[in-house]
């Protein structure tokens, strides 16, 4: 026969091992981090914040680009143009080399230098309307998720961020890190916060 304290200790380790079964099973079921919105959500809080940088944001404005950390109007003032190069007489390129950044001139300078399309000026936007337009193909470049994260890999103006030369200050995160917190969105759903 059993004495009582043998019972207690069964009953016990019965509900332990239920527990952790429970427990266990619920983790399995619900991706690790919390569900796949929360996932995506906290993924796309660390994208918006690269995107909202003064390295990207400067350009991806309506019509003038900004430049320096403090987002300043562009010296000498520039436009976009109707082919996102400048207008005649200003073109981008007149300035900025395909070289690289000029440190003699502290301009810089990257291969492709350009204003993105006016549909990708959501610098001013906020974080659930830049979610939605990076999505939405009409407005991304006709890019899919997957051509979204292609871009932010090996695009030589995202690259540039990171190397921006000079006095500029370069996104505070590693583009490798950044580029899996895009994928991490993508993966999760691609949601956005409303």
């Amino acid at each position: 026969m059993r004495s009582p304290v043998g019972v207690g200790i069964s009953i016990v380790l019965t509900l332990v091992i239920s527990t952790l079964a429970a427990v266990i099973w619920s983790r399995e079921a619900i991706p690790q981090g919390g569900s796949d919105l929360e996932t995506s959500l906290a993924a796309w809080d660390r994208v918006v914040a690269v995107l909202k940088h003064p390295r990207c944001s400067n350009c991806h404005q309506p019509n003038e680009p900004l430049q320096g950390d403090s987002a300043q109007r562009h010296s000498p003032r520039v436009v976009r143009g109707r082919d996102n190069l400048g207008s005649p007489g200003m073109r981008c390129g007149s300035c900025h080399s395909e070289q690289g950044n000029d440190e003699a001139s502290r301009v810089p300078g990257a291969a492709d230098w350009k204003m993105p399309p006016r549909s990708m000026a959501w610098a001013r936007l906020p974080s659930g309307q830049v979610c939605r337009s990076l999505k939405d193909p009409a407005k991304n470049g006709r890019r899919s998720l997957k051509g979204i994260i292609k871009h932010m890999q090996d695009d030589s103006l995202v690259h540039w961020s990171w190397d921006p030369g000079g006095m500029r200050e370069s996104v505070p995160l590693p583009h490798h890190v950044f580029v899996e917190f895009v994928e991490e969105w993508v993966r999760s759903g691609a949601h956005c916060p409303s």
